[in-house]
């Protein structure tokens, strides 16, 4: 019985000690949030632009199911549902437009050296994304 009690005990101390961290609040920082969500945006097009440019090689599968990362990064961002629906589908046809001006390829490239390039260019591209997502949620204190 005595065990139960120091072990409740250690834990209470455990808890009491950890309390203060526990309590402070997240301060919104409006100048990070901002920050953040420009890199996350510009990374999620880059992607996006990639992912049209790759299309002849790859397929449009991630291209057009790309566009619910950015329509979540409008979200995030505090864009209502629709506006959020209606801006990613210009930002898509954007990308999509750029990647018909500048198409990917080399002749000296073979058809798996390109797919290889094009999966490297926008995996770079989408861990940028997803790290500058998340320092926009937490600057905004989203994520409590």
């Amino acid at each position: 019985m005595r065990q139960v009690i120091r072990f409740a005990g250690a834990i209470g101390v455990a808890v009491c000690l950890a309390w203060p961290a526990a309590a402070e609040e997240c301060q919104f920082d409006k100048a990070a949030a901002d920050a953040s969500f420009n890199q996350a945006l510009d990374a999620i097009f880059l992607h996006q632009g990639f992912a049209w440019v790759c299309a002849p090689y790859i397929g449009d599968g991630m291209a057009r199911s790309n566009t619910a990362n950015i329509e979540m990064l409008l979200r995030d961002s505090g864009f209502k549902p629709a506006d959020a629906i209606i801006k990613a589908s210009q930002l898509d046809a954007q990308a999509k437009k750029g990647a018909e001006l500048h198409p990917i390829g080399s002749p000296d490239a073979t058809r798996q050296e390109v797919i290889v390039a094009c999966s490297q260019l926008m995996d770079e591209q989408y861990q940028k994304f997803r790290v500058a997502r998340a320092e926009m949620i937490k600057a905004q204190c989203a994520d409590e």
